[in-house]
């Protein structure tokens, strides 16, 4: 069972499925694309989580993790390769503007994937097991610790934008 994170993102700056599209867009030119995390202003970055994945990344290769449309209830499944943290309380603009969709480039986020897959799978395909929400420590919603994620609308109900599973499905 691997353990796993899921990002969630809406189409908010671009039409509905810009924002998948621009990056598949990216990705075809280039085989990779850069993905901005979103925060949202109470939430923290998660920076020991940032840094295993960035070791697992130096000594296993690409990762994988889930993007998740919570504006249409899609999944996705992606090969992360490379991460960039910005300082604590800070914030970076893309690490490559060639390969990041114009929409990122107004503006600075606190950390960027670099993304060599992106493809969308049916939430019934996978069995996600809640194991953190690092994002908000503070939040520890009982109910849902160790059990499993029972749909993607339970996901969107929870009010974080990065979530840590355990994915049975790999």
């Amino acid at each position: 069972m691997a353990r796993v994170i899921i990002l969630r993102f809406r189409d908010l700056t671009v039409e509905d499925g810009g924002t998948i599209t621009e990056h598949l867009r990216l990705l075809k030119r280039f085989d990779m694309v850069w993905w901005g995390w979103w925060m949202k202003q109470w939430e923290v970055a998660p920076r020991l989580l940032f840094q295993e994945i960035e070791q697992l990344i130096e000594t296993k290769g690409p990762v994988t993790g889930y993007l998740f449309n919570a504006g249409a209830s899609k999944l996705y499944r992606v090969k992360i390769s490379d991460i960039r943290v910005a300082p604590q309380g800070d914030r970076i603009s893309t690490p490559d503007p060639e390969k990041s969709p114009a929409y990122y480039h107004r503006g600075n986020y606190p950390a960027w994937f670099l993304l060599q897959s992106i493809d969308e799978v049916p939430f019934s395909s996978v069995r996600f097991i809640y194991e953190s929400f690092p994002t908000r420590p503070e939040y520890n919603p009982l109910q849902f610790m160790n059990v499993p994620v029972g749909s993607l609308e339970q996901l969107r109900s929870i009010d974080v934008t990065l979530w840590v599973v355990h994915d049975d499905s790999q």
